[in-house]
C-alpha cells in the first residue's frame, strides 16, 4: 500500500517529521540532561509537589486552546479571519483559567496537605497565557509545514528552562527552581517563535469563524481532555494516596519514553495532520498513506519502546542516584504503552483530517470507564500497579479507534495488522536478543558497559530482523547513508577531492 503514495508527499512527510523530531528531541533532550542534573540535588517529594503543577497545568493548557489550533490548520478558506478568532478566544480562555488557578489554588494545597502549593500552582499558571499568545505562530508554521524553523524556539525553551532550574536548585530554591525554570522556558519559547514566525491580527473574524473554531474545537477538546485524564488523575490519586515520595519516583520514571517515543508520537502527529488534510480529496491515497503512517511509526517505535524497557535496569543505574532506582520496573511498562500507543496516534490525526472529531470524542468516552475503574482498582496497590493501568489502556484504547475509524474511510483488519507487524517482529527479536546478553553476564558490574553491549545486541537483531519484514526503510536508510558518503568523498560543493601529487603524476604517465 505504501508505493501507492506520491513520492512527492511521503518525502515531504519525512522531511517534516525529521524537522520536527530534531526540534522537540532538543525541547526533551535538553530537558531530561536538566532532570538528570536535578535529580542528584533534589528529593522525590519535591518532584513530586511539581508533577502535580504539571499535570494540573497540562490539562489547562487543553482547555485553554480549546483545540483551536487544529482548526486553523485544517481550515480551509478565510485563514485571517479563523487565527484573530483562535487569538482572542484562545487568550480570553487562558485568563479566565489563571484565574481560576489563583482561586483553587489553597484549596487544593488543602487538599493534599501541602501549603507550598498554594504559591507554586498561581506563579506557574501564568505559563498559560504566556503559550495563548504563540498558538497562532506555531499553528501557522505546522499549516506551512516550515517545522525546520520550530527548532530554534524549541531550544531556547530548552536551553532557558534547564538553565534556570539548574542554577535555581544549586542556590537551594528546592521545588521553586523546577517551577521557575518552567515559566522561564516557556517566556523564551514565546519570544523566539515570535520572532521566527511574526504574526499579528488583520482580518476581524464574523461569528461564522467563531462558529467554526468553538465547533471544531468542542468535540476535540472533549476527546483530549479525556485522553489526558490517566496523566492527570495518576498523578493527583498517587500524590493523595501514596504521597509525594511516590509520585515523584513515578513522574521521573515518564521521562525517558517521554524523550524516545511520545516525543516522536507529537512530532509525527503534528506533520500527518496537515499532511492528511492535504489528501483529504483523495480517498485512495489517503488510505494509503495511513497505512504507509502505521507501519513505519510502529517499525520506530514498537523498537524504541521495547528498547528503552531492556534497557532500563543499567540506564538508571548510570544515570541517577540509588534513591530513583525504583522506578526501573514502572519506566519499563511505561515505555511499552507509549510504544503501543503509537497505533492510537495516527487514526486520531486522520480522524482531524477528516473533520471528524467527534468519533475522537465518541472513542474517548468508550475508553474513560475502563481507565477509572482499573485506575481506583490499582492505586491501593502501588505505583508499579498504576503503571500496568497505562499498558493495559493503550491496548484497549486500539479497539474503538479502529471500529470507529472504519466508519469513516475504507480500512480493513488485514492490512492494519499487515502495517503493525513488521515493527512487532523487529521489537520483540531485539528485545529477546537484549535480555539475554543483559542476564549473560557480560560487562560485570560496570553499568556502562552493560548498558553498551545490551543496546548493541538489541540494535543488531532489530535492524536484521527488520531488514526482512521491511526491507523497504531499509533500502531507503542504505541509499541514504550511500549518498551521504558520496558527498563526504566528493568533498564540499560536490567537487571531487583533488588527488595526491604522486597519483597525479601516475595519471599523466
Amino acid at each position: 500500500m505504501v508505493s501507492k503514495v506520491r513520492a512527492d508527499t511521503v518525502g515531504a512527510s519525512v522531511r517534516n517529521v525529521g524537522w520536527a523530531y530534531s526540534s522537540f528531541f532538543c525541547t526533551k533532550g535538553l530537558n531530561l540532561v536538566s532532570v538528570v542534573i536535578l535529580a542528584w540535588y533534589l528529593d522525590p517529594a519535591e518532584f513530586g509537589v511539581m508533577a502535580i503543577c504539571l499535570a494540573v497545568m497540562s490539562y489547562l493548557e487543553i482547555i485553554s486552546q480549546f483545540g483551536m489550533g487544529a482548526a486553523l490548520i485544517s481550515a480551509q478558506e478565510k485563514i485571517e479571519e479563523t487565527a484573530s478568532a483562535v487569538f482572542m478566544v484562545g487568550l480570553t480562555f487562558s485568563l479566565l483559567l489563571l484565574a481560576l488557578l489563583w482561586i483553587t489554588a489553597e484549596p487544593v494545597a488543602a487538599w493534599y496537605g501541602d501549603a507550598q502549593l498554594a504559591e507554586l500552582l498561581p506563579v506557574i499558571g501564568f505559563a498559560l497565557v504566556v503559550h495563548a499568545l504563540t498558538t497562532v505562530n506555531t499553528s501557522f508554521l505546522y499549516r506551512e509545514l516550515k517545522l525546520k524553523q520550530k527548532l530554534l524556539p524549541d531550544t531556547a525553551k530548552g536551553l532557558c528552562k534547564g538553565v534556570v532550574a539548574i542554577v535555581l536548585a544549586l542556590l537551594g530554591f528546592g521545588v521553586w527552581s523546577l517551577v521557575l525554570g518552567h515559566l522561564a522556558g516557556a517566556v523564551a519559547a514565546t519570544l523566539v517563535t515570535w520572532w521566527v514566525r511574526p504574526w499579528w491580527p488583520s482580518k476581524w473574524p464574523d461569528f461564522a469563524t467563531f462558529r467554526y473554531i468553538l465547533g471544531f474545537g468542542g468535540h476535540l477538546i472533549g476527546a483530549q481532555t479525556i485522553n489526558a485524564t490517566p496523566r492527570l488523575l495518576d498523578n493527583l490519586l498517587v500524590g493523595k494516596i501514596l504521597g509525594m515520595q511516590a509520585l515523584g519516583i513515578y513522574s521521573l520514571a515518564f521521562r525517558i519514553p517521554e524523550l524516545g517515543i511520545k516525543s516522536f508520537t507529537n512530532v509525527v502527529g503534528s506533520v500527518l495532520h496537515p499532511m492528511m488534510s492535504r489528501l483529504q480529496s483523495d480517498r485512495a491515497e489517503l488510505v494509503a498513506y495511513y497505512y504507509g503512517a502505521l507501519k513505519y511509526s510502529a517499525l520506530l517505535m514498537f523498537g524504541a519502546g521495547a528498547g528503552i524497557a531492556v534497557m532500563a535496569e543499567p540506564m538508571v543505574h548510570l544515570l541517577y542516584p540509588p534513591k530513583w532506582y525504583p522506578m526501573i520496573e514502572i519506566m519499563q511498562l511505561i515505555a511499552v504503552a507509549f510504544a503501543i500507543g503509537t497505533i492510537n496516534m495516527v487514526p486520531g490525526n486522520l480522524f482531524k483530517a477528516l473533520n471528524r472529531t467527534d468519533l475522537m470524542f465518541k472513542v474517548s468516552l468508550i475508553n474513560l470507564p475502563f481507565f477509572l475503574i482499573l485506575l481506583w482498582l490499582a492505586v491501593p496497590h502501588g505505583i508499579v500497579a498504576v503503571a500496568m493501568v497505562q499498558l493495559t489502556l493503550a491496548v484497549i484504547r486500539f479497539v474503538p479507534n479502529y471500529l470507529l475509524l472504519r466508519r469513516a474511510i475504507d480500512i480493513t483488519a488485514r492490512n492494519t495488522f499487515a502495517a503493525l507487524l513488521p515493527g512487532a517482529v523487529s521489537a520483540l527479536s531485539g528485545a529477546t536478543a537484549g535480555l539475554v546478553l543483559l542476564h549473560s553476564g557480560l560487562g560485570g558490574d560496570n553499568d556502562l558497559s552493560r548498558l553498551l553491549l545490551t543496546a548493541l545486541a538489541f540494535t543488531l537483531a532489530y535492524l536484521i530482523v527488520a531488514s526482512f519484514t521491511a526491507p523497504e526503510p531499509t533500502q531507503a536508510l542504505l541509499k541514504h547513508m550511500r549518498r551521504k558518503w558520496s558527498k563526504h568523498a566528493k568533498g564540499p560543493k560536490g567537487a571531487s577531492k583533488s588527488p595526491s601529487p604522486l597519483r597525479a603524476k601516475e595519471a599523466r604517465n
